[in-house]
């Protein structure tokens, strides 16, 4: 008889870990999980196009009343500011500020920090296994 592995359970297991941890940082500045992810989607983006609240609604599959909340306490926490534009004034550009940009290098300064983990725990060979397991059972779980 053969034991049951709940690989499934390993992986959320890993993935809560993971988000804890860079959670940690976000909360020692007083923002949550959410406001963390929010924060590097506004920072990797806005230099490629404006961000507006209909990309975040978009981008993290998440109702706009919920938005609203999270942006209110981002601005009023100085993380970013929203800019009128001049094409219409009912659209508001969002800025990360210096003080967004800031928590934003620390988290990723984090993230750094797990991958180096990741990568001296596993060799290269089994890295590449790992990645290409993930990748193929996200794709039959997906169907």
């Amino acid at each position: 008889m053969s034991e049951i592995r709940h690989v499934g359970r390993q992986i959320n297991i890993l993935s809560h870990k993971i988000k804890r941890r860079i959670g940690k940082v976000g909360l020692e500045h007083g923002i949550s999980g959410m406001q963390v992810k929010i924060l590097g989607f506004i920072y990797t983006n806005s230099s490629k196009r404006d961000i507006f609240q209909k990309n975040i609604e978009e981008e993290f599959d998440i109702r706009r009343s919920s938005v609203t909340s999270v942006l209110n306490l981002m601005e009023k926490n100085e993380l970013i500011k929203r800019c009128s534009v001049s094409e219409d004034a009912r659209l508001k550009k969002i800025i990360i500020t210096d003080k967004g940009i800031e928590v934003n290098k620390l988290v990723y300064k984090e993230i750094v920090k797990i991958e180096e983990i990741i990568s001296a725990t596993l060799s290269k060979e089994e890295l590449d296994i790992f990645i290409g397991n993930l990748v193929k059972l996200n794709n039959s779980i997906s169907e």
